[in-house]
Parts: C-alpha cells; structure tokens; sequence
C-alpha cells in the first residue's frame, strides 16, 4: 500500500494564495504515488481539485478572529483529528497547518516536514509558535538556495534538515507565444495598442506594497505611455488597504494610469499581455507571479526579496533593486520600457531558466525523492 501523506493547509477567504497552489499542484503531479489526506479549514476551488485527485478531504474548524483561548481549543480539535489519521509523513507550507500537526508528529513520531512559503526580513523576528515548530522538524523545505542560506544559521533547523525543492510551473500554460497571438491577447484585455502595460500579480493587499508604487515610483514615469495593471484580489469597500490604494488613485488624477482588475483566473493571458511583471513585495520566498513571468518570457522587475537575485540577477531574467529603493525601481522599469529589446532578451532567458528549474517532471522527482526519504525515517 502506497505511503499516506496528511497535508495540512490553513487557507484564507481570497482568491489568489500561491502557497496552496504550489502544494496543489505537487499533489496533482504526486497523486498516483501515494495516498493522500487534505486536512484544511474550508473548502475552495483548489480543495475540490485535492478531491478530484483522489484525496480524502477533512476539514477542521479554525477562525483567526476568534479569542486565543478559542483558538487554542479549536487548534487542540484540530490536532488530535490530525492524529487519528495515520499519517506516515505529516506535512504542512504554513505555521497554523503546522501547529495542528506538530502534536500528532510528537505522539505518533512521524516525520513532519515544512515547506517555508517566504523569509522573514532579518529585522521581523520568527514567534514561539515558529520555533517550536522548527525545533520538531525532520524536513525543512525552501523554495530556493538563497532562501536555503537565509535559513541556516538563523534558524534552530540542521543544515542536514534544510531541503531545497522549486515550485511547479506548468510550462504549457504559461509559455510565450507569438507576436500575432500575443495582440490578440492584449486585445482581449483591452490593452491599448501603445501603452507599455507593467503588471502587478498579486492581490491588493499591505505586504504586496501596491500603494507605495503608486505613490512612490509612478510620479516619475509620467513621461512615458505606462498604464499599471493590479491583477489580483481587490475589495475597497471591505479591506481598509485596498479603499487606500484606490483614494491614493484618485488623489493624484492616476485613474488613467492605474487599473485595479481584481482576482483573475486568466493569469497566464496576463502576464503573456504585459511588457513588464513587477514584484514589489515586502517579503516573498520564491514569489509565483515572479517565476510564472519567466516561463511567459516577460522580463520582471523586482525589490530585493528572498530569491530575486538568483532568479533574475544570475539568470539576466530581470532587474533587481533595493528592498525599498522606490527611485531605483522607477529607474529600473524606465530602462526596460524604453528598451524592447532588453525586454526581449531578458524574456527569453528567463524562459530557459524555467524550463531547467521549473518543470513538473524535475519538482514531483524531487518532492518524490524527499517523501521516500521521510517514510524510510518513519519505517526505522
């Protein structure tokens, strides 16, 4: 009987989450292999893809905004669900699905592994809940070598236990095509001719920084036809955030400059369609939108946030600046949108950079290798 994997996944009320996408999309290319539980807090599209795929789906009540006592007792419900499951390998790629398994992982001693979804800067410091956690791991996975450096010797995890393991792209969706098709595409999102489009892939929210491009990097390319397109998750009548990105709009008569799309399923088309991807997170660990650009063939600029530098800088896939060198990245996208050229070239090699790094076959033999390697552990 193949190894059963709980996978434990705490997921949010929003469209967009490149977390569970990236675990959906392991479980997708993995689903033959072993068996698989979904243990998460609320059913969405990606939970009906697990079930699809074979899964069994249990679902525990959890709410953020409930009291700490509450929580704590639905963590505790939640926990010993987890344990009565029989896990071999117990994995999570977030600190709430790996709460709820670290008891079962002490009680049980199976092997528990987490995938860490982004870094912290230096200046932000890990809680008690992360350090309990790491000190109980078996497996620690980052998503690049940088992030892998970042961790050791910032984090009570052995080097022995840190495991790198990219992210899935799938290469057939997001790919580049051709010139043709590609005004077609524009077209269809109703992309001006001669606008030079600067996506922004990400949902609208503090950490993703939209509001300081706004304020801080668009005055200075007023010169240049630039139209900034948020595609992501967007709710200014409900999220405090987003109604600021939308005043900050029109307060400075950007409302020609600026389209906000809200969440999209058509990422691909997007990130085909735009002349530059842009990343302007606070903290990212290996960012989705940034690697899905480079499998596009769109060159990304991006603030210097865990794996820009080795994704774009070593592989001339992008520009990288200053965390919050907002000059510095206005100048940066003014070189690339007067330059096509540039763009094209930086296309093409973050596409040959995705292909090598990226692709199903590499990530699931990988993930595949690691698994094999835990239930071993779990089997002594």
């Amino acid at each position: 009987m193949p190894p059963h994997i709980v996978f434990a996944a705490y997921q949010v009320e929003r469209g967009s989450n490149g977390g569970m996408e990236s675990a959906t999309r392991i479980f997708e290319a993995l689903a033959d292999d072993f068996r698989w539980t979904l243990l998460t807090n609320r059913e969405t599209p990606r939970t009906e893809r697990w079930r699809a795929g074979g899964a069994r789906v249990v679902q525990f009540g959890f709410e953020e905004e409930a009291g700490k006592f509450a929580r704590g007792v639905q963590l505790s419900l939640a926990a010993a669900r987890a344990l009565t499951l029989r896990a071999d390998i117990l994995h999570s790629n977030d600190i709430r699905g790996a709460q709820v398994l670290l008891p079962a992982a002490k009680l049980s001693n199976t092997p528990l592994a987490l995938t860490l979804r982004g870094m912290k800067p230096e200046r932000e410091h890990y809680g008690a809940n992360w350090y309990r956690v790491f000190r109980r791991l078996d497996a620690l996975i980052t998503l690049s070598d940088d992030m892998a450096q970042q961790v050791d010797g910032r984090l009570p995890v052995p080097l022995e236990r840190i495991h790198t393991i990219s992210s899935i792209v799938d290469l057939d969706t997001f790919r580049p095509v051709k010139s043709a098709d590609r005004a077609e595409v524009r077209a269809k999102l109703r992309l001006e001719d001669h606008e030079i489009a600067i996506g922004l892939i990400a949902g609208v929210f503090e950490i993703k920084r939209q509001l300081d491009v706004i304020r801080e990097v668009l005055a200075h390319l007023k010169d240049l036809p630039i139209r900034l397109h948020l595609v992501g998750d967007f709710k200014p009548t409900t999220d405090k955030y987003a109604r600021a990105c939308a005043d900050m709009v029109e307060s400075q008569g950007l409302g020609d400059r600026v389209v906000f799309h809200g969440f999209r399923r058509d990422v691909a088309d997007w990130l085909v369609a735009v002349d530059v991807a842009l990343v302007a997170s606070r903290r990212e660990g290996l960012a989705r939108c940034m690697i899905e650009a480079m499998a596009c063939g769109t060159p990304v600029v991006s603030v210097d946030v865990c794996s820009a530098r080795e994704m774009l800088q070593e592989t001339g896939a992008g520009i990288v600046v200053g965390l919050d060198d907002w000059p510095g990245l206005a100048i940066a996208l003014r070189e690339l949108c007067k330059d096509p050229d540039k763009r094209a070239t930086m296309g093409r090699a973050g596409r040959d950079a995705a292909v090598t790094r990226f692709s199903t076959q590499k990530v699931a033999d990988d993930w595949r290798d690691l698994y094999a390697s835990l239930v071993k552990m779990k089997v002594k």
